[in-house]
């Protein structure tokens, strides 16, 4: 009970703190700022005016999504469909098929009619992905990966072994949540709580690349035949494209 109490008291101080900081140090966000003659650009700016932790990110996977023209979108883990409504208007756009994997009933999360859903573990349901595209009659290669899950870095260690071979030529992989402290801040300068994974996720990218980075700052590399893109904002977004075979 005692440590239930102190943990309240711990959560109310750190939300004094960061209502203290945005009202004196947090900018207001800009209207505009990018294109608007775009119905579907114009929607993702105008859900992005809710602070969030992924807010940050919506335009920016929408104009990633777009660049490689995908016939096929699949993400893993949809929760409240933040990026969902994202890439079903870059489905929507492209003619592409948009999968969604979660292990929660996300159901209605998206009325996209080429959006299927499929309630499961996602390293478990990359065994059959293959299989499901075939009673789909979808090729099986994979354009645009975005991988927004657990967080965790032994699952997200299974889930770059399990995925990343079902990735196009030309594919890309978006990770969220690459830089997750206690607090983490967004482009405006305000901040918000979240949560200490012990660099999970970035760590498990940085095994798989046999390297080390500094998430808390923007960075670009290459390695292992992929351009590697980092920005530490709202939690961190790191972005890998394939490189053209030499």
């Amino acid at each position: 009970m005692k440590s239930n109490w102190l943990g309240k008291i711990k959560l109310k101080a750190l939300l004094v703190y960061r209502d203290l900081f945005n009202a004196l140090r947090a900018r207001r966000p800009q209207a505009g700022g990018y294109p608007g003659n775009l119905p579907e650009l114009r929607e993702i700016i105008a859900h992005g005016a809710r602070r969030t932790d992924f807010s940050d990110h919506l335009v920016p996977i929408f104009t990633e999504g777009m660049s490689c023209r995908p016939r096929l979108i699949v993400e893993l883990g949809t929760r409240g469909g933040e990026s969902t409504f994202v890439f079903e208007r870059v489905a929507r756009l492209c003619g592409a098929v948009l999968l969604s994997v979660d292990i929660e009933d996300c159901l209605q999360a998206s009325a996209y009619p080429a959006w299927n859903f499929v309630k499961s573990d996602d390293v478990a349901f990359a065994g059959q992905f293959k299989a499901w595209c075939r009673k789909k009659r979808i090729q099986p290669e994979i354009d645009l990966l975005f991988i927004d899950t657990s967080h965790l870095y032994e699952h997200t260690c299974a889930e770059i072994k399990a995925w990343l071979p079902h990735v196009a030529p030309a594919g890309k992989v978006i990770f969220h949540d690459t830089n997750m402290q206690y607090f983490y801040r967004r482009a405006d300068g305000s901040l918000d709580i979240g949560w200490d994974n012990q660099r999970g996720v970035i760590r498990a990218l940085e095994e798989h690349f046999g390297c080390r980075w500094d998430e808390t700052r923007p960075f670009v590399d290459a390695r292992g035949g992929w351009l590697i893109r980092h920005w530490p904002n709202c939690s961190g977004l790191t972005i890998l494209d394939r490189l053209p075979a030499a």
